[in-house]
């Protein structure tokens, strides 16, 4: 073949592809190989035998975690909105490791994650986190120093339970992983866009999800899953460099080698195209202004996306899988009402603007009719033993959520969230209020001593929002008894409160001389002011009628 180009005359030869296509394949194995292809190949089995011995090496790693399964009842009188799980996220973001090369490589070692599960068994619901044994304790205090009455319960993996291979005679089940139909960085429908303009409140959007669980019969099961580990914040930069281009500001994209070489030449006439340009009146003024046109006449879509991508960004974020699994009896199998109404219920945290939730390709559906129920048993397989291993390589990759995200698809109900299973009282009682009236002459006791912290607050706790009844508690729990996990946060508060008293007590002159009024006396407040009240008679009080000291309100 012969072509001129700028007055040169150029040959190029094909004839050498002809005649290897009309010879055996043995030769052209052996052509391939002493031109070079012998380098390729052993290319190959370096990376290969590489790869093999980080996943033999973390294989290892993986074999010598120990796991610990805490079921967890929240207080009755639960007034917190999801802000307090945000923070118990946000606290565990701690347990993240940065690990050198040589670590991953020689010890096999990965970051750990949790796995923060809400459950149903015959309809009877409860929260479960799984996490490593060293992080224990990072867990227990997180939830404690929001919820100081909570009951944390060591249970067995209760996937243990169900060991059935597909087809089972006895079981059906659907599952799938769910995935976001966006970009990572665009952000779900969070708690806060459920918060009532009227009154304030927020409507739980947990709720549907909870009343499809509730609903389940016995011989059902239905299993969420949230597998997070936590991450560095490199994650922002996509969503950061997406904001940056629906505003037209440049952003810099990462280089190649073919980048590297054409760079200089680019700039060069990149720089003489802006002075022409500029001299005719069309140069950086001209650019900087269209700029500012786009920043302030932004489509409105693309200005709700830019918020919330900022909005999401300025939050920690974890590598995330979601989970979901349907298992139950033949006989009471419904999909329409495990699965249907599931994704019902996840269909409140889309928002078609931004993101939100879809099954991802393992789903346990076959829609071809080839080998069909075949490849639907494989697939429940799959999806049933991903669930029991917390394993999030699986599917698609792992993608962000930040903790204000996590908290609206993992969280503890309101307390105005009224449900069957959540027995609730009609009135709590509280001590009465300071200063009503009492028969006259009946003095006040004093000079008796306070009783201690600890025994104050157990008597003035909460009763916990039981939601099975202990159910889950008798049927999985190490310690039927409960006195391990008694004894173990009665430990950790006294561990806590010795830190606090073991920190150097300091008292602000402010707060040291400050007085405030009280019935219309000025009273000074002192640090010792707490000790001189043990050993202080208080006046007896005058006024009408004998008030008890537990009221309704």
């Amino acid at each position: 073949m012969d072509i001129s180009i700028l007055g040169y005359q150029l040959t190029f030869d094909f004839d050498w592809i002809y005649v290897l296509g009309t010879k055996p394949f043995y030769e052209l194995l052996w052509f391939f190989m002493v031109n070079g292809g012998w380098l390729l190949i052993l290319l190959v089995c370096i990376w290969g035998g590489f790869e093999i011995f980080i996943f033999n090496n973390q294989n290892k790693f993986a074999a010598k975690q120990k796991y610990v399964y805490l079921a967890l009842d929240i207080p009755r009188q639960n007034l917190q909105s999801p802000q307090a799980v945000e923070n118990v996220f946000s606290t565990l973001a701690g347990a993240h490791m940065p690990l050198e090369w040589e670590e991953k490589m020689f010890d096999g070692a990965f970051q750990l994650g949790f796995s923060f599960e809400i459950v149903s068994f015959d309809g009877f619901i409860q929260y479960v986190v799984r996490t490593p044994v060293q992080w224990r304790d990072l867990v227990e205090s997180a939830v404690y120093s929001q919820y100081p009455d909570a009951e944390i319960t060591q249970i067995e993996d209760y996937t243990k339970e169900l060991s059935i291979t597909f087809p089972s005679d006895e079981y059906d089940l659907w599952g799938s992983d769910l995935v976001l139909y966006n970009k990572p960085y665009f952000p779900i429908r969070s708690y806060k866009t459920f918060e009532s303009s009227l009154n304030r409140d927020i409507k739980d959007p947990l709720t549907a999800l909870l009343e499809v669980m509730n609903k389940l019969g016995p011989g059902e099961q239905f299993w969420f899953q949230i597998l997070l580990y936590p991450t560095d914040n490199k994650w922002t930069k996509d969503g950061i460099n997406a904001i940056k281009k629906m505003v037209g500001q440049k952003v810099e994209e990462k280089k190649n080698w073919m980048d590297v070489v054409m760079d200089e030449p680019l700039k060069w006439f990149n720089e003489l195209g802006t002075q022409a340009l500029g001299a005719m009146g069309f140069g950086d003024d001209a650019a900087e202004k269209k700029q500012e046109d786009r920043m302030i006449f932004l489509p409105p879509i693309e200005k709700i996306q830019a918020e919330g991508i900022a909005e999401k960004v300025s939050k920690i974020g974890f590598e995330c899988k979601l989970r979901i699994v349907y298992v139950a009896r033949h006989e009471v199998f419904n999909k329409g009402k495990g699965v249907s109404g599931t994704f019902g219920a996840i269909k409140q945290f889309s928002d078609l603007h931004l993101n939100g939730f879809k099954p991802d390709k393992n789903k346990t559906h076959a829609r071809w009719p080839w080998f069909k129920e075949y490849r639907k048993q494989e697939k429940q397989n799959k999806v049933f033993r991903a669930y029991k291993k917390r394993d999030s390589q699986t599917a698609s990759p792992k993608y962000i959520l930040n903790i204000e995200e996590l908290a609206t698809l993992w969280h503890f109900p309101y307390f105005e969230i009224k449900g069957p299973i959540v027995k609730r009282i009609e009135s709590k009682r509280v001590m009465s209020p300071v200063g009503l009236p009492i028969e006259p002459g009946l003095p006040i006791k004093g000079g008796e001593k306070k009783t201690s912290s600890a025994r104050s607050a157990a008597q003035s706790k909460e009763p916990v929002v039981d939601y099975d009844d202990n159910y889950f508690e008798n049927r999985f729990a190490v310690d039927k008894t409960g006195e391990a996990d008694r004894q173990r946060k009665q430990e950790l508060l006294t561990k806590a409160t010795s830190n606090k008293a073991n920190q150097p007590a300091t008292q602000s002159k402010d707060v040291e001389d400050s007085s405030f009024f009280f019935d219309g006396h000025e009273t000074s407040v002192s640090a010792s002011d707490d000790e001189d009240d043990d050993n202080e008679q208080q006046p007896p009080r005058t006024g009408g009628g004998n008030v008890p000291t537990n009221l309704p309100v």
